[in-house]
């Protein structure tokens, strides 16, 4: 017999600049702990992501450690993955801060001379082992790399990882991992990673995902999904909702509208019952005339908020003017997209286009394996500065190509006895070599 919580995707620390969300956010995980402790579990599986970030603040770390203490005091054993959010090439990161107080054991362990993982064995005689996730997914080579060994007896293996098969279709992950690349022989597969409760079975192991315990961001608050943890009882997984705050969800087209009209509905939200919810509003649509400046949002979201909502987000990504224009970009590659952008939205009045290009693909460069966040700021910094220094020969060489079209536009002038530019049927002018 044995009993286990598995949770994912706490991210605490996230809402940084919404502290009732980020407030919210720690309850829930606290809330989790408290109910494992209830619950006596022998341990807890922390399937990565407890964190928002590698490096959180103190006021977060305290509240996390005072909760994770509660469960050691309790003898409840921890175990964890990294998830994307937790690891740092570059240094140790606070899960790995909390391994070294002894507060929890990351179950990642490679054996270099056959390229697997050794399992760490829970007093219960259960055996864990896992696989941390990395951002960019870069985890998905270690399913292809390592050899995987059945174990021997009951044992769970953690993951952070989308598994292909298990990934709704609305969440875009271009890399995943297939269902049969998922290592066979375990008894429980504690995922984490997709924000969504989901399970499927493995070889008729469960497979699952318990979603987030609260959620990382808007989108995930604005998704009506599932909040919470599970209880596993000998081999039975159990879901267990966490629900800290109420959560009012409106969504409103505002196809057809004035701008008047739609600060008139969004106003009248205010005039309902609102009994400290948070309050997500969505618009999306395009207005009949004017554009989405005209409206007074911080009209609206300082009436919401006075009529009792304990924070307001309003969300108007998609809403648009009648007249608004359109980007439209058809090319696939990266390139030519950053080519369409400079060209339509006319930056070469502002900066040398090619100069541009240049300093974006410095700021592209990704941060190298084994290279600090200093080293890598601080290359990074030293060649935006250099070709800064140089900018320059950016303007000499656009100099010098403009020469050659007004000399080649001469040219074409003298030889069809045109004396100046006028522009009429028949006539050149610089605009058609690509000059202003």
């Amino acid at each position: 017999m044995v009993k286990f919580s598995h949770l994912a995707d706490c991210h605490l620390g996230a809402f940084g600049r919404n502290p009732t969300l980020r407030e919210y956010n720690l309850r829930a995980f606290e809330e989790v702990i408290e109910k494992s402790i209830k619950e006596e579990v022998d341990f807890i599986i922390i399937a990565g992501d407890l964190f928002h970030n590698p490096h959180p603040d103190m006021d977060i770390v305290d509240r996390a450690v005072k909760s994770l203490v509660k469960a050691r005091k309790k003898d409840i054993r921890i175990y964890s993955v990294y998830g994307s959010h937790d690891f740092n090439i570059a240094k140790a990161s606070l899960v790995d801060v909390l391994e070294s107080a002894d507060l929890f054991k990351k179950v990642v362990r490679y054996l270099n001379e056959s390229q697997s993982l050794e399992h760490v064995e829970d007093r219960s005689g259960v055996k864990i082992t896992g696989l941390s996730g990395r951002k960019s997914r870069k985890d998905t080579s270690y399913y292809k790399e390592l050899n995987f060994i059945e174990p021997d007896g009951d044992a769970i293996f953690v993951f952070h990882t989308p598994v292909a098969e298990m990934k709704p279709v609305d969440i875009h992950e271009k890399e995943t991992v297939p269902l049969s690349s998922i290592p066979d022989g375990y008894k429980y597969y504690a995922g984490g990673h997709i924000h969504r409760n989901l399970r499927e079975e493995k070889d008729g192991s469960p497979i699952i995902y318990p979603g987030v315990t609260f959620g990382s961001s808007y989108t995930d608050l604005e998704n009506d999904l599932d909040r919470g943890f599970y209880i596993v009882d000998d081999w039975e997984p159990k879901y267990v909702p966490i629900d800290v705050c109420e959560i009012r969800r409106v969504n409103i087209d505002a196809d057809g509208l004035l701008p008047s009209e739609l600060e008139e509905e969004l106003l009248d939200l205010s005039n309902g019952e609102i009994h400290e919810e948070v309050v997500l509003v969505k618009v999306s649509g395009v207005l009949r005339e004017g554009v989405p400046e005209d409206i007074d949002f911080m009209r609206v979201r300082r009436n919401i908020e006075e009529a009792g909502a304990e924070t307001v987000f309003l969300n108007r990504r998609n809403l648009e003017g009648k007249d608004v224009e359109r980007l439209k970009i058809k090319e696939k590659d990266d390139a030519e997209i950053e080519d369409t952008i400079l060209d339509e939205y006319g930056f070469n009045d502002l900066v040398n286009k090619k100069f541009a290009k240049d300093l974006l693909n410095v700021l592209k460069v990704e941060q190298g394996d084994g290279e600090t966040n200093t080293d890598y700021d601080d290359r990074i910094w030293q060649e935006a500065w250099n070709l800064i220094d140089n900018l320059d020969e950016y303007e000499d060489v656009e100099e010098e190509e403009s020469d050659v079209r007004e000399k080649a536009v001469e040219e074409v002038e003298k030889k069809d006895g045109v004396g100046e530019k006028k522009g009429q049927k028949g006539q050149f002018s610089l605009s058609d070599f690509g000059g202003d």
